[in-house]
């Protein structure tokens, strides 16, 4: 039976695929079509650079959220005693 954090490490890898793949479909439908792109959303500020940092924000957010929860999803190491290390235990 898997353990809690390996089938939370699984259940996180799958929202970070997820959190970046629909953006990324969106960008793809987006780039499909010039004329939705040149949209202008503010000023010269286009619909499609709009979403590409948008698509930006997401990775690097996302990407930080998943790392953040693999750090603290470890546990810590038991800690090699003195005796351990003069009779060659294992590291």
């Amino acid at each position: 039976m898997p353990s809690d954090s390996s089938q939370r490490s699984r259940r996180d890898t799958r929202m970070l695929v997820t959190v970046n793949a629909l953006p990324l479909a969106v960008g793809v439908l987006l780039s499909c079509s010039t004329s939705l792109g040149e949209i202008s959303v503010y000023g010269r500020l286009t619909l499609a650079l709009t979403w590409a940092f948008a698509q930006l924000v997401v990775l690097v957010g996302g990407t930080w959220w998943y790392e953040y929860r693999a750090a603290s999803s470890f546990e810590a190491a038991p800690a090699t005693t003195a005796a351990s290390r003069s009779a060659g235990g294992a590291w």
